[in-house]
């Protein structure tokens, strides 16, 4: 059974990639590798913060990081359905409030 499902996951992402143009290897490459720099970004705009300089650079590299797999997806893919867009904008509007949550809570421990 897990074969099977293997193997549906398999040839779904292989058909998929075809009709859209979107690789999910370089998809995933994005996601998941942006991660641990994303979170470096953010430890430096706080710490930028904290220290009274500038935040430009380190606000700029966290959106960049944070939008990398989305922006691939909207400069490869072609013909996506309007659910893919949809989604797009609920996972970044989602990612969007947590990471303001994360440096307001940083923002809040280094004034205390």
């Amino acid at each position: 059974m897990l074969q099977t499902i293997l193997d549906w996951i398999s040839m779904t992402t292989v058909t998929l990639s075809e009709q859209y143009g979107v690789n999910p290897v370089i998809f995933g490459a994005l996601y998941f590798g942006t991660m641990p720099l994303f979170a470096l970004s953010v430890a430096w705009w706080i710490r930028s913060f904290r220290r009274g300089e500038s935040t430009l650079l380190p606000a700029a590299m966290t959106g960049v990081l944070f939008i990398a797999a989305y922006l691939y997806v909207l400069v490869a893919g072609r013909n996506l359905p309007a659910w893919v867009y949809l989604f797009m904008a609920a996972m970044l509007i989602l990612g969007g409030i947590s990471t303001w949550m994360q440096l307001k809570k940083g923002r809040a421990s280094a004034q205390t």
